[in-house]
């Protein structure tokens, strides 16, 4: 029998060790790409009934799973502020830690004060904010713009 027909321990160990380099490389790959186009602005339905708007305390987050979005009323002149629940640096969903009275991000610990704003890393960029208008339809509708008509639109 020749030899370059025997499969033997060592062409095994060869042909294991570059096809798991190959799927290594490529998984890494995959990993990278994801990590270089990621963007936390996916086009989502940003609304929600409107009687949410009856559960808002003053000063106290209300997050809002179906509208992708935290709302609060501020107690000063109870406008409403709206933010994006996903962390900038890489999208989780972040939660309120009333205690703290910032946003905490569970995978990353980037923190964000009730406005936003980034008091903490990695994330770099505070929490887009949202414009609120409330419909006929009796739902709030949610968007990265203000609403046509709206001052600054």
């Amino acid at each position: 029998m020749p030899e370059h027909s025997v499969f033997n321990r060592r062409s095994f160990l060869r042909y294991f060790t570059i096809s798991l380099s190959a799927v290594t490389a490529v998984m890494g790959a995959w990993g990278i790409w994801r990590f270089v186009s990621f963007s936390s602005s996916g086009v989502r339905n940003r609304e929600a009934s409107a009687e949410i708007l009856t559960r808002l305390q003053p000063d106290v987050p209300l997050h809002v799973p179906e509208a992708g979005a935290w709302i609060t009323k501020r107690q000063i002149d109870e406008s409403l502020t709206a933010l994006d629940d996903r962390c900038t640096h890489l999208g989780c969903r972040q939660k309120w830690n009333p205690a703290r009275q910032l946003f905490e991000c569970p995978c990353h610990g980037s923190e964000f004060d009730i406005e936003g704003n980034v008091k903490r890393g990695p994330a770099t960029r505070s929490l887009p904010k949202l414009h609120v208008a409330t419909g006929k339809d009796e739902k709030i509708h949610l968007s990265d713009k203000p609403p046509l008509g709206a001052p600054g639109s």
